[in-house]
């Protein structure tokens, strides 16, 4: 589903995505990973590794124009699962926290939603809280 096929391309978006990336739960249902910047380049390399188009959004001047590569849905849940392992405690708990709201059918686990799920150290207290 998504264009990461090395390792250089995932640390560039672990980077992004910890930087400017907005991780949620769009319909409290699907898993969703934003990026929006003024920098079109940036973000135009950001949704070729989603697989996905770029948004732009025209603002009241001054503001500047604001570029935004989004994914949702299956493919949001694999980017994350690929992403969590290398997040700081912050952002690994949110995407704990959206990934288990996901409802992964039986006998899919490994499938069609990517590897299972790796929690850095520390997040195992944050999440039985929850």
């Amino acid at each position: 589903m998504s264009n990461i096929t090395n390792d250089r391309d995932l640390h560039w978006l672990v980077g992004v995505i910890e930087g400017e990336g907005c991780i949620d739960l769009h319909s409290n249902k699907y898993p969703r990973i934003r990026v929006t910047m003024c920098d079109r380049d940036v973000v135009g390399r950001v949704a070729s590794l989603f697989g996905t188009q770029v948004r732009l959004t025209l603002n009241k001047a001054p503001a500047k124009p604001t570029w935004t590569a989004r994914v949702q849905g299956p493919a949001a849940a694999e980017i994350l699962r690929e992403i969590l392992p290398h997040m700081g405690t912050r952002r690994s708990a949110k995407i704990a926290e959206v990934l288990s709201v996901v409802d992964i059918p039986a006998g899919r686990e490994t499938a069609a939603y990517g590897r299972d799920i790796e929690k850095p150290p520390g997040l195992a207290r944050i999440a039985a809280v929850a």
